[in-house]
């Protein structure tokens, strides 16, 4: 196995760790339950520990835009693992401008007061950074079923899209509860957030396996060791 594939897996699972910071609340932020709010509430400047979730995302932003830029030497080309690779740099660089326009407070100290413009731009950033995971999510899980990789491949790919959609569709009915109850919205999210770690995990194994390799990414072995 080359050192490009053993470099470009590692980055990937580096990233898909890293992307889970949100875990650390179980341990840190014991005032509270670890999935009250959003995630990025964890990272609000006003919160004790919010550096730490913040390196954790700029960190992933760092290392998932030098995957991306490794992806993207691939040769040849396929469509549809380019486009993962681009969505994934856009991701990326979003995840980065996140961690750069962190929330000034968490939302209970901010209902009071007038929502700073950071959290405007925040909430274009995350907005931008998870539309682009979708896509690449779905790039390379449609690659995986028409490059006709191993069935192990495709049903790991389905379960993320099901985690996926699962958190997404449990977030707009709990954003739209008329009883205003959104207790449930922050496990939502992580159901998300864990879905985007097993898209990383799973772009990670197309890596590793060997006929993965050659069906998902079009490289022949010996190609794949230059």
């Amino acid at each position: 196995m080359t050192v490009r594939r053993y470099l470009l897996a590692a980055l990937l699972i580096a990233g898909a760790i890293l992307y889970s910071s949100w875990v650390l609340a179980f341990v840190l932020n014991t005032g509270e339950g670890p999935f009250e709010g959003f995630a990025s509430q964890l990272a609000a400047t006003d919160q004790e520990h919010g550096i730490l979730y913040r390196s954790g995302d700029l960190l992933t932003g760092i290392v998932l835009t030098i995957a991306a830029l490794v992806g993207l030497t691939i040769r040849p080309w396929r469509f549809l693992t380019v486009v993962g690779w681009i969505a994934l740099g856009v991701f990326a660089v979003g995840t980065i401008a996140d961690s750069r326009l962190p929330l000034r407070c968490s939302k209970p100290a901010c209902e009071a007061a007038q929502v700073p413009l950071t959290h405007q731009w925040h909430a274009l950033t995350s907005t931008l950074s998870v539309t682009a995971a979708v896509v690449s999510a779905l790039a390379f899980i449609i690659a995986i079923y028409v490059y006709r990789a191993p069935q192990a491949m495709w049903w790991a790919g389905l379960t993320v899209v099901v985690l996926f959609l699962v958190g997404t569709l449990w977030m707009l009915v709990g954003v739209d509860d008329p009883s205003g109850s959104h207790s449930w919205l922050g496990f939502a999210q992580r159901v998300e957030l864990l879905s985007m770690s097993g898209w990383m995990v799973l772009v990670a194994a197309t890596v590793l396996n060997d006929r993965t390799w050659r069906d998902v990414h079009g490289v022949s072995g010996s190609a794949g060791s230059t």
